[in-house]
């Protein structure tokens, strides 16, 4: 297999990360899949995932987080990271997606429609201990088994409830509910109410099935 970059940088890219994700929530404040989002909208992800040395070894996490939000939120202050004794969860979410993209050779993006960092961090209990291999195969499965761009399965990785995302997009539940189960589909919708959806779930409007 092919992986993204030279094996002598995953480590530290899997290091930034996973400082990067604890960074922007933690300190920062930012909702883990929104931030994500940011982070896959940035041109920094891209860098990332051809293994740009300035980026996976030249910028530490909390540094590689305040250019996104400068980029993407136009945020220009940032608080000083926190000292913290202990790896979070939203670390172990970002240092085992680094490893997952060297080694499967992916965009970012193709992870984003089958795994959210919501979900990662609910594998993160019975898998942070356990060897990375463990958490590579759980996460190819999840790959396999989804229809990547159907409504109901983005609303699944984004671990959002029916009204929830409803909510998010302006909806009834019983319109989204017709869209879930095939009644309608999203090219019939308003271009106006597809953008909403689109939006809520992350991405763009074309990508909805």
């Amino acid at each position: 297999m092919i992986h993204a970059y030279d094996e002598m940088y995953v480590e530290g890219a899997m290091q930034r990360l996973g400082d990067m994700l604890e960074y922007a929530c933690m300190d920062c404040g930012y909702d883990p899949d929104s931030f994500w989002k940011m982070f896959l909208d940035s041109g920094v992800a891209r860098r990332f995932e051809i293994g740009d040395v300035s980026v996976i070894a030249g910028k530490s996490g909390p540094e590689l987080a305040r250019e996104i939000l400068r980029d993407i939120d136009h945020r220009t202050e940032c608080p000083e990271p926190a000292w913290r004794e202990d790896r979070s969860d939203l670390y172990w979410s970002g240092w085992v997606l680094a490893y997952f993209q060297w080694y499967e050779n992916l965009p970012f993006s193709e992870n984003w429609n089958s795994i959210s960092i919501r979900m990662l961090q609910k594998m993160y209990p019975t898998l942070h201990e356990a060897d990375i291999s463990k958490a590579v195969d759980t996460m190819e499965g999840m790959m396999k088994k989804t229809r990547k761009n159907s409504v109901q399965n983005l609303r699944l990785v984004r671990g959002l409830t029916q009204k929830q995302l409803a909510d998010r997009a302006h909806m009834t539940v019983s319109q989204l509910q017709r869209i879930e189960y095939g009644e309608r589909k999203v090219e019939n919708l308003s271009l106006k109410t597809a953008i909403a959806l689109a939006k809520a779930l992350g991405v763009d409007v074309e990508e909805l099935e």
